[in-house]
């Protein structure tokens, strides 16, 4: 059979309608097709102003090419750097294996409350939201301790305070499994898939997991927020909140990221604007940063299971250095 030609398509599309009673002049149709844009879209419309457009889902994300830059981090296990600008992923090691973030699960957490939640909202704590777990940071609130979802915010950022990541999900409008549930629900949308979280902290917990993508995924979508990068660039957070008995306690907190305490450098010509610790024995040593070059250049940096401190700052230098 022979090939159609296009002028012929058309005279057949138009004819088509006519034979079951309904002519090409019923519906002014206009189709548009952009062959210049960024990726190529096709959009639809009618007297009744229909538009249909389909945005491609990776359109500002980092894509993976494989054509890493030559680092050498020996010793930390998973790693990756990530180009906001140029939408390329710089540096990769482990990045899509999943396992437990420890803390920077509290940036999820974060993403959900400034998502849906009200800055000014009073949260209570409760039994329900104390932390045994030996070790675990906390802030030791009492049963009928009062402070803003904002104060919370900040504490649960800078000081990583497990029991004030169990006041903000326990205080959710739906409740706790609520807030879980939207924090998985947050994650699929942005479209980390191997992310799986069953508490808002990051205490190690069974199929409790995420991957170096996935947290740069999240971390990209919460530098959107003001309010997250002024509370991420503190190097301390001094509050006050109102305990059970109607006193005041007045609260003066620092950063646990070691570049805001003055213990660890940042490689020259680089700033440090903000990220999370996390650490347990099941994760080690975890850190996640958002930096700028000196042409303001923003990046993200993430470092997953190093063996201490020393390396695991050691190595993130070594990745922010590579940042060109």
């Amino acid at each position: 059979m022979k090939c159609i030609n296009k002028y012929s398509l058309a005279i057949i599309i138009c004819i088509f309608p006519l034979i079951f009673g309904y002519g090409c002049k019923d519906k002014d149709l206009e189709f548009e097709f952009d062959r210049k844009a960024e990726s190529s879209s096709i959009s639809i419309s009618d007297s009744d102003s229909i538009h249909t457009y389909a945005e491609p889902f990776a359109k500002d994300l980092c894509v993976d090419m494989g054509d890493y830059a030559d680092i050498n981090i020996p010793t930390s296990y998973a790693a990756g750097l990530f180009d906001i600008n140029r939408k390329r992923v710089i540096y990769g090691k482990n990045m899509y294996e999943e396992m437990t973030p420890a803390s920077i699960t509290k940036l999820l957490t974060t993403l959900v409350a400034l998502k849906y939640c009200d800055l000014n909202k009073t949260l209570e704590f409760t039994k329900a939201c104390e932390i045994n777990e030996s070790g675990a940071q906390k802030l030791n609130l009492k049963p009928g301790d009062t402070m803003t979802l904002e104060q919370a915010l900040n504490i649960l950022l800078l000081y990583s305070a497990n029991d004030v990541a169990l006041m903000i999900a326990e205080n959710y409008d739906g409740g706790y499994d609520a807030f879980i549930d939207k924090m998985n629900e947050e994650a699929a949308a942005i479209g980390a898939t191997h992310t799986h979280f069953v508490n808002p902290h990051g205490l190690t917990q069974e199929e409790h997991e995420s991957s170096v993508y996935d947290l740069y995924l999240i971390l990209n979508e919460l530098v959107k927020y003001d309010k997250f990068v002024s509370i991420v660039s503190q190097p301390g957070y001094t509050t006050s909140f109102t305990r059970a008995d109607g006193s005041i306690k007045t609260l003066e907190i620092k950063s646990t990221n070691l570049y805001f305490e003055g213990k660890a450098s940042v490689p020259e010509g680089y700033t440090i604007l903000g990220g999370k610790t996390g650490t347990t024995s099941a994760a080690g040593k975890c850190l996640i940063v958002y930096f700028q070059d000196s042409a303001g250049n923003p990046y993200i940096s993430c470092i997953l299971r190093s063996d201490d401190h020393d390396t695991l700052y050691d190595d993130m230098n070594t990745l922010i250095s590579n940042a060109k």
